[in-house]
């Protein structure tokens, strides 16, 4: 009986010592596991970045474009952010006038988007005194994506709102900027 002990023990002991391994392989299993779910989702995130073919715009094609000086000039910028690529390109642009705030920032896109004359035929809503909706237009979401592309920004409280808090602003003063010149 005591050899059936010793062996009913090696058994406890070979079942243990599997099961332990079984315990170590399920981890290890679930880190792999963890670290392939990270690397599919940077892999994910780099190709939305990329779009199918970006040299169809370089950035100097932008430049060329602005400020915009008219209505029709910013009808046909409109109509041009319909297009991915170009989109891309613009959102790569005015994030690249960076700022110490989202402040400083919106109103740098601003001024290299616009002369003031055009933002004056423009209020956020567009609501009241008979002026066009800016919110509508394309370029309004481009502003924000652009802002949202820097991630000391997209991580603030409330960053949309402030996004929307300076564009009104900046739709606000530029009448009363144009009269002090």
């Amino acid at each position: 009986s005591n050899s059936k002990q010793q062996k009913s023990l090696f058994k406890d002991d070979q079942y243990t010592k599997l099961l332990n391994f079984m315990v170590t392989m399920k981890y290890e299993m679930r880190s792999i596991q963890e670290k392939l779910d990270i690397i599919i989702q940077r892999d994910e995130e780099k190709n939305l970045t990329k779009t199918t073919d970006l040299s169809l715009y370089d950035t100097g094609d932008i430049d060329n474009k602005l400020p915009i000086k008219n209505l029709e000039k910013l009808e046909e910028l409109d109509n041009d952010l319909s297009n991915k690529n170009y989109r891309y390109q613009m959102v790569k642009r005015l994030s690249s006038v960076g700022g110490r705030s989202i402040k400083i920032m919106v109103k740098r896109i601003m001024a290299l988007l616009f002369i003031p004359e055009i933002l004056c035929e423009y209020s956020y809503s567009g609501r009241g005194n008979k002026k066009r909706s800016f919110e509508k237009l394309l370029i309004n979401k481009i502003i924000f994506d652009s802002v949202l592309t820097i991630k000391k920004f997209a991580m603030a409280d409330n960053v949309s709102n402030e996004i929307e808090q300076v564009i009104k602003y900046v739709l606000i003063q530029t009448p009363f900027k144009i009269k002090d010149k």
